[in-house]
C-alpha cells in the first residue's frame, strides 16, 4: 500500500475519534503533572536523597531531640497522606489514559485498514470496468426459437463432455454458441465462464461470471467463481467481497472460505486470514476418501499466516504437518528453517534451510536463512 491510501486513512477518522484522541491527550497531560507534583514534594523533603544520613552526623547529642524528632515525624506523616493519595490518583489516571490510547491505536488501525481496503476496491472497480468496457452481449442467431433451444441443448451437452474431458478451449467454444442459441440458458453460461478460467482467461471469466450473477443472482457458485477469477488477476479486495457474498449464500461453502482466506492472505492481512484458511481446512479434511491436495496449500498458507503473525511454535509445527505431504516443498523447508530461527535454535534452522537449499537452489531467501543460522 502506498503512503497516499496511509494519509487518506488517517485523514478519514471519525471526528469523534479525533476528539477521544484529544481527551487521552489531556489526560496523560494532567497525570504527568500530577506525578511531577508529588515527586516534587519528595524532592523538597529530601533534595539530596540521604536525609536519614545528614539526621545520623548531628554533632551535639540533644536529650529532647528524640522527642522533637517524633513529633517531627508524626508532622511528616499526616502530610504524607495527601501527597501518597495525589500519586496514586495521577498513576490511576494515567494507566486509564494508557489504556484508553491503546484504544484509540486499535480505533485508528480498524479505522485505517477500512480506509485502505476502500480505496483498494475502487481502484480494482475501476480496472475491472475498463476490462469489460470492450465485451459486448452475445445475439441469438436468426430462426424459430424451439429449434434453437434444441440446437443450445444439444451444443451444451457436446461442451459438458468436452469439460469433464478437460478440453477447455473447445468446451468454451461449444459453451458461448449455446448462449448465443438461447441467451436464456444460465447454465451454459455459467460453465462458459468456467471454462474461460480453466483457460487462463481470468479477466474474461470474471466478465462472465457478473453476467451470469445479473441473471442468477442467488447461485453461490458464480459468485465464488467471480472470486476465484479475481483473485488470480490480483484484485484481492474485489475477490474477498465475492466470496462473502457466496458465504452469505451457503456459509458451508468449502472452497468459498478457502478463496476468502486465500484473498486475505495474498493481501498480507494474516491475522485475518487465519480463520477462513483453517474453516476450509477443516471442510476439506471431512471429506470422505484420501485428502484433496488443496489440504496441503492450505497448511501451507496457514503456516505462514502463523509465522507473520509471531506464532512460531505453531507455525512450526503446521510447516512439519505440511511438508509430510509435500516433501520436496522448498518453501515449506524454508519456512521450518525460519520458524527454528525465531526460537533460537540455530542448528535446526541450519539444517532445514540446507534442505531447501538442495530442494530449490540459488534462492536468497535461503541464502539469507543460512547465513544468519551460522552467526
Amino acid at each position: 500500500m502506498n503512503e497516499d491510501a496511509i494519509d487518506y486513512g488517517i485523514e478519514a477518522m471519525p471526528r469523534l475519534t479525533r476528539a477521544r484522541a484529544s481527551a487521552f491527550g489531556l489526560s496523560l497531560a494532567f497525570a504527568a503533572a500530577l506525578l511531577g507534583f508529588a515527586a516534587g514534594v519528595a524532592l523538597a523533603k529530601d533534595p539530596s536523597g540521604r536525609a536519614d544520613d545528614e539526621v545520623s552526623a548531628a554533632a551535639v547529642p540533644d536529650p529532647t531531640q528524640n522527642v522533637r524528632r517524633g513529633q517531627a515525624e508524626d508532622q511528616l506523616d499526616a502530610s504524607e497522606e495527601p501527597w501518597s493519595s495525589v500519586t496514586d490518583t495521577a498513576r490511576d489516571v494515567a494507566r486509564q489514559a494508557g489504556s484508553a490510547l491503546s484504544e484509540a491505536a486499535r480505533v485508528v488501525r480498524r479505522e485505517t485498514g477500512r480506509a485502505r481496503a476502500a480505496a483498494l476496491r475502487a481502484r480494482e472497480a475501476i480496472d475491472e470496468a475498463i476490462d469489460q468496457r470492450g465485451r459486448s452481449e452475445l445475439t441469438a442467431p436468426r430462426g424459430g426459437r424451439g429449434v434453437r433451444r434444441a440446437q443450445a441443448e444439444t451444443t451444451f451437452a457436446r461442451g459438458s463432455t468436452l469439460l469433464e474431458a478437460r478440453k477447455y478451449r473447445e468446451a468454451r467454444d461449444r459453451f458461448a454458441e449455446a448462449v448465443q442459441l438461447n441467451p436464456d440458458h444460465d447454465r451454459a453460461r455459467a460453465m462458459l465462464a468456467w471454462s474461460q478460467y480453466f483457460l487462463g482467461d481470468f479477466r474474461g471469466a470474471v466478465g462472465s461470471f457478473k453476467a451470469a450473477l445479473a441473471r442468477q443472482p442467488t447461485w453461490e457458485g458464480l459468485a465464488n467463481g467471480l472470486g476465484w477469477s479475481r483473485l488470480r488477476t490480483g484484485r484481492y479486495q474485489l475477490a474477498a467481497d465475492a466470496f462473502r457474498e457466496a458465504l452469505d449464500r451457503n456459509p458451508d461453502y468449502v472452497d468459498a472460505w478457502n478463496g476468502l482466506g486465500s484473498a486475505l492472505f495474498e493481501r498480507g492481512d494474516y491475522e485475518a486470514a487465519l480463520p477462513p484458511l483453517e474453516r476450509a481446512l477443516d471442510g476439506y479434511r471431512r471429506l470422505t476418501g484420501p485428502e484433496p491436495p488443496e489440504a496441503t496449500t492450505l497448511r501451507g498458507k496457514i503456516a505462514w499466516s502463523l509465522y507473520y503473525s509471531e506464532r512460531y511454535r505453531e507455525a512450526l509445527a503446521m510447516f512439519i504437518r505440511a511438508s509430510l505431504s509435500a516433501p520436496t516443498s522448498q518453501p515449506l523447508q524454508a519456512g521450518i528453517g525460519w520458524c527454528y530461527l525465531q526460537l533460537g535454535q540455530q542448528a535446526d534452522a541450519r539444517a532445514a534451510f540446507q534442505r531447501a537449499d538442495r530442494l530449490g537452489p540459488n534462492d536468497e531467501i535461503v541464502r539469507e536463512g543460512l547465513r544468519r543460522a551460522s552467526l
